[in-house]
């Protein structure tokens, strides 16, 4: 039982981490300041870590615009629009910049409609969606 707690007391982490390096957008909640871009360090379905020169501090919230890999959801890929707050700021020295941990509080998933299945006499597909339904 201690080698269970030690182990949770070093990575709270709850889901897995996947190195993977894609393109995303970031934007300082409450601060008068233009969206930047960015990639990530790593992702996971809870939080992302990433590396900025933004003035961002521990507790700030933040708006992230992130194209989400299948190897991280199980599903195609699909852009995430979350809202999140910074859990952990590391200073990077020799770059200048902030490593930056952000924990998803809440996101929505944009992806293209998906065909709808059907079966019947003679119908076995996907059925086509008409316009305008």
């Amino acid at each position: 039982m201690e080698h269970f707690i030690e182990k949770l007391d070093h990575d709270r982490r709850l889901s897995l981490r996947h190195n993977v390096h894609t393109g995303m957008r970031v934007r300082m909640r409450k601060v008068d300041a233009p969206e930047q871009r960015a990639q990530s360090e790593n992702l996971s379905q809870r939080g992302v870590f990433f590396k900025t020169d933004l003035p961002i501090n521990k507790g700030a919230s933040l708006d992230l615009l992130v194209e989400m890999p299948e190897q991280v959801t199980g599903v195609p890929p699909a852009q995430w629009l979350c809202t999140g707050h910074v859990v952990r700021v590391v200073p990077m020295e020799p770059e200048g910049k902030r490593g930056v941990g952000v924990q998803f509080d809440f996101y929505e998933v944009s992806r293209p409609e998906r065909p709808r299945w059907a079966m019947g006499a003679g119908l076995r597909g996907p059925l086509a969606v008409p316009v305008g339904r």
